[in-house]
């Protein structure tokens, strides 16, 4: 089925929300839910009226089954919890999966143009850098904008890579623009103080340096002064910079003292008090879990130690992997596996075809990014990471199927 865009002006439209998407999904309220909404409702409109389902569209038909089976098994993990009622309430935090296909169908029917997310993202970097620093020279300890500290991090890092993907395609112009994003957006990752975002941005620069190399690419002097300044700040700052030092020494501290036997609650150790435990019961779970965002209070209900008694006053296990399972059980982390390792293998599988394309990387960065943010915190459940993944995804995803489907294109 080949997309024929509704018209310009349809376009147009559906180009400005994904140029406005990165700039406020981070930095206002409520705001990149908004356009999300308003996606959706374009979406369903071209379903209804030109009777086009997104679940057999060849480019989002992938994306649409993911998505939505993602939300089913959430509704599953609560159905079958044995406490539906008490629970129902939280199944509205996960809507962005019920309406990811019609969000997905109206990006299908645009002619969309990277650009404009490329522009969005550089511009998030610049205007988030500025309300950090305002933050950080008003004392503010972790400072984080509009929402977690760790959520924050995590989304900076995402689209950082974003940003850095498209660098070497870029005119001198371009690139001096972009340098300056990315190093606001270094600064704010840094600043953020959030340890698990730190080193997500040290395996995707592994990673992107190894889809770098795989392009053997000839580059120009200024791309290459370009790279070697970003990665000479990269390590001035991980080196020098004493907010990082004395959070990682914390870190190391805390992890030699719990191996010890030293339980007393730390935020390291308390992560560690959660793994241990969690995977101490891993075989009681049920086939649909014990219920959604239940996974604290059914792994510490009976414990006795501090660190226990605090961890259950948590709504997750600090990896979304063990939470998921306790949550809704097999189902559920099936689902959520599927929805980050399926989309992965369609970039990988297109990236082996054609290496110089960064969209495929961009796509790999995106889900191997947040199979890491997982493995120290959650990734779904909170509306900022379910927004930005849904967004991101249909973008890369229906990119990528467009680019196999014709590649002159």
């Amino acid at each position: 089925m080949i997309a024929q865009p509704l018209s310009q002006k349809y376009s147009r439209a559906v180009n400005a929300l994904i140029f406005i998407f990165p700039i406020v999904i981070i930095s206002l309220q409520v705001a990149g839910d908004m356009v999300l909404f308003i996606l959706a409702m374009m979406g369903i409109y071209v379903s209804i009226s030109k009777k086009l389902s997104p679940f057999i569209i060849k480019e989002i038909k992938v994306f649409s089954y993911l998505t939505f089976g993602y939300f089913l098994a959430v509704c599953l993990s609560v159905i079958f919890s044995g406490q539906a009622v008490d629970l129902a309430h939280y199944i509205p935090r996960d809507l962005h999966f019920l309406f990811a296909p019609f969000i997905a169908i109206a990006m299908f029917k645009a002619e969309i143009n990277v650009n404009y997310l490329l522009m969005g993202c550089k511009i998030a970097l610049l205007i988030l850098g500025i309300i950090i620093m305002q933050d950080f020279l008003l004392g503010v300890n972790r400072p984080s904008g509009v929402m977690n500290a760790a959520v924050f991090g995590n989304l900076a890092v995402s689209i950082f890579f974003t940003s850095v993907v498209f660098f070497q395609y870029e005119s001198l112009k371009q690139k001096i623009f972009t340098f300056a994003s990315l190093l606001s957006g270094l600064f704010i990752i840094v600043v953020s103080g959030t340890r698990g975002a730190w080193l997500s941005l040290l395996l995707l620069s592994c990673v992107y340096g190894y889809f770098f190399y795989k392009q053997k690419n000839n580059l120009n002097k200024q791309s290459k002064f370009f790279i070697v300044l970003i990665v000479a700040i990269l390590f001035s700052i991980a080196s020098f910079n004493q907010s990082v030092k004395n959070r990682s020494q914390l870190a190391y501290a805390e992890i030699i003292s719990y191996m010890s036997g030293d339980y007393t609650p730390t935020s390291v150790g308390v992560r560690l008090e959660m793994y241990s435990s969690a995977i101490e019961k891993i075989e009681d779970v049920p086939l649909f879990g014990h219920g959604y965002r239940t996974s604290n209070v059914v792994v510490f209900k009976d414990s006795q130690s501090e660190a226990g008694q605090l961890s259950y006053t948590y709504n997750h296990l600090h990896n979304a992997y063990l939470t998921n399972y306790f949550n809704g059980g097999i189902v559920l982390l099936g689902a959520l596996l599927l929805l980050l390792f399926v989309p992965f293998r369609v970039f990988i599988k297109a990236n082996s075809q054609n290496h110089k394309n960064p969209i495929f990387i961009s796509g790999v960065m995106l889900t191997l990014g947040y199979a890491s943010f997982g493995m120290v915190n959650i990734l779904f459940g909170d509306t900022y990471m379910n927004g930005f993944y849904v967004f991101f995804l249909a973008i890369f995803l229906l990119l990528t199927n467009k680019s196999i489907k014709s590649p002159k294109a």
